[in-house]
């Protein structure tokens, strides 16, 4: 009677074996997914800045997908490089009926949340060429919830659509079936245009392409194929981009313009190529390790030392494509250009690799389901304290908006020293927005602002400026009217150049050349910036009594 009723506790104990029914079940493996996907879309969604405009590089790419879409041709007098996400963009905003362009700048941003939720389908597909299915969900679960890509999926860049193709592309080629293959090659094209970095795929590609069929010469015909694949996408593609935006602009140059620059560099000075190894090698340590963190900081490293064992072709793809991706990234980083963008590539990679650490962990302890659910359990805690500590103020950035909106009706001059990262300034773009009779409108056709600036920092044009006196005269020189300050203002030249611009700020009664226009506290606002009116011949008159 004791081993029937064992028997039947054992039978009863399977059913509720997580792992082999994820196993086992396409269905439930389905929901899971499904369920990972609903959840990364609310987080980002929760996130998701819908009354803020869009800064930085998405300007650019805004602009250029506008342009498409109205006129419907390659638009040319554009400066970006990586034109697929824009002419993407451009399809999706011809189907848009609305004149307020923050729709269009959440549109851009949804897009970016759509790939990247998506993307978890092809990490999936992916880290199951290694793995079962149940571990092969882990490394969708982390893909999913990793938070600088929840956070880069709103920017409006085109990061989350890389990705995605990056993806895809591995999956594809590591397929048995040979017109995904073909097909991975015509990704391999549409991921340099996204990023002119991704033609750089075309290597490891081809590497493992060559190890995988070496026995069979056959098979060199077909890698024929997919090379001119690769090349009928690219190439037209290149080609009408060169005809509307010069020939400085294409994939090709940008890839070259890296050994062109070290070459330039070390002619100039015999020890740069030194310099360049170092701050590369450095900052590339330093990115990398910020970038495991918090999710991946403990399952990659083990997954880096499990993937040497018993190499084949399809780990052999995982250590070209981590080698040859770096290559853009150490660029970057030897110029010192601190940006983690350039990792985020490799994250999909990442989910392999840490699969390899779920492997062991999930085969070495008894009690599987219990691992499983707090490796789950983990990965989203984890995520959700990164996003919340890290998160973008955008209330903060929403307040600037407002106030720049109504610093517009003004006409003057101003000073570029305020804000946390210059970030602030980028939203003075966006009020020529407001003042056009329409929109959409092609960015040529924008009515001029009425407030004009100075380019640069005024540390990068003029660093030999000693006190608030030489400052001034510089600002007059360049016929500034008007002076903008917060509470960061003036902090690189206060470390630079001793410049107290935050004394102007704190206490404005001591400077009486200075007349307030205007006060955001006055007006309500959380963020406290002013604005003030320079009165130069008093200026002189104020110094000229101090002397």
């Amino acid at each position: 009677m004791s081993n029937s009723t064992n028997v039947e506790k054992n039978k009863n104990s399977k059913k509720f074996d997580i792992i082999t029914i994820l196993d086992k079940s396409k269905r439930a493996r389905i929901l899971f997914l499904i369920s990972l996907g609903i959840s990364g879309l609310g987080i980002r969604l929760y996130f998701f800045p819908y009354d803020v405009p869009l800064f930085d590089d998405s300007q650019g790419y805004f602009w250029y997908a506008i342009d498409m879409s109205i006129l419907n041709q390659l638009p040319s007098g554009h400066t970006i490089v990586n034109t697929g996400w824009p002419s993407f963009l451009s399809i999706i905003f011809q189907l848009m009926d609305s004149n307020n362009f923050l729709d269009y700048h959440n549109m851009q941003r949804f897009v970016g949340v759509v790939f990247s939720v998506a993307t978890i389908f092809p990490v999936y597909l992916l880290c199951s060429m290694y793995f079962k299915k149940s571990y092969s969900l882990l490394g969708a679960a982390l893909f999913i919830f990793e938070p600088r890509l929840i956070q880069n999926s709103f920017l409006g860049t085109p990061e989350s659509m890389y990705i995605f193709l990056m993806a895809l592309l591995l999956y594809l080629f590591l397929s048995n079936n040979f017109k995904k293959i073909y097909l991975a090659f015509g990704i391999i094209a549409l991921l340099a245009l996204v990023r002119y970095e991704g033609l750089l795929m075309i290597i490891p590609i081809s590497v493992v392409f060559f190890i995988r069929f070496r026995k069979q010469k056959r098979d060199l015909i077909k890698y024929i194929i997919c090379i001119s694949i690769f090349i009928l996408i690219l190439v037209p593609a290149a080609y009408f981009k060169t005809e509307t935006m010069g020939p400085r602009m294409d994939a090709f140059s940008h890839i070259s313009a890296g050994p062109e620059y070290y070459q330039a560099s070390i002619q100039d000075n015999s020890s740069a190529l030194t310099d360049f190894l170092y701050l590369g090698s450095i900052n590339l340590i330093k990115f990398l390790g910020w970038a495991l963190i918090p999710s991946f900081i403990i399952f990659v490293p083990l997954g880096i030392i499990f993937i040497f064992k018993k190499i084949d072709y399809k780990k052999s793809t995982i250590i070209f494509t981590i080698v040859v991706m770096l290559l853009p990234a150490f660029y970057a980083y030897s110029r010192d250009i601190p940006e983690i963008k350039y990792i985020f590539v490799l994250y999909p990679i990442f989910c392999v690799l840490a699969c390899f650490t779920f492997k062991i962990f999930l085969e070495k302890f008894q009690r599987k389901n219990l691992i499983f659910c707090m490796i789950i359990g983990g990965i989203v805690l984890s995520s959700m304290i990164f996003v919340e500590w890290k998160s973008i103020d955008n209330e903060h950035y929403q307040e600037v908006y407002e106030i720049f909106t109504e610093f517009e009706q003004k006409e003057m001059k101003i000073n570029k020293e305020f804000g946390k990262s210059d970030g602030e300034f980028f939203f003075f773009h966006w009020v020529m927005v407001e003042t056009a009779e329409k929109f959409p409108i092609l960015q040529k056709e924008l009515p001029p602002s009425k407030i004009k600036y100075v380019p640069m920092k005024i540390t990068q044009l003029h660093p030999d400026l000693y006190n608030l006196r030489d400052y001034f005269q510089f600002l007059e020189k360049q016929k500034i009217t008007h002076l903008i300050l917060d509470k960061y203002s003036g902090a690189q030249l206060q470390h630079e150049l001793s410049l107290n611009l935050l004394d102007i700020f704190n206490h404005e009664n001591k400077y009486p050349f200075l007349v307030k226009e205007y006060d955001s506290k006055e007006n309500g606002f959380n963020y406290h910036i002013k604005l003030f009116k320079i009165d130069y011949k008093m200026l002189e008159e104020f110094y000229q009594k101090r002397v």
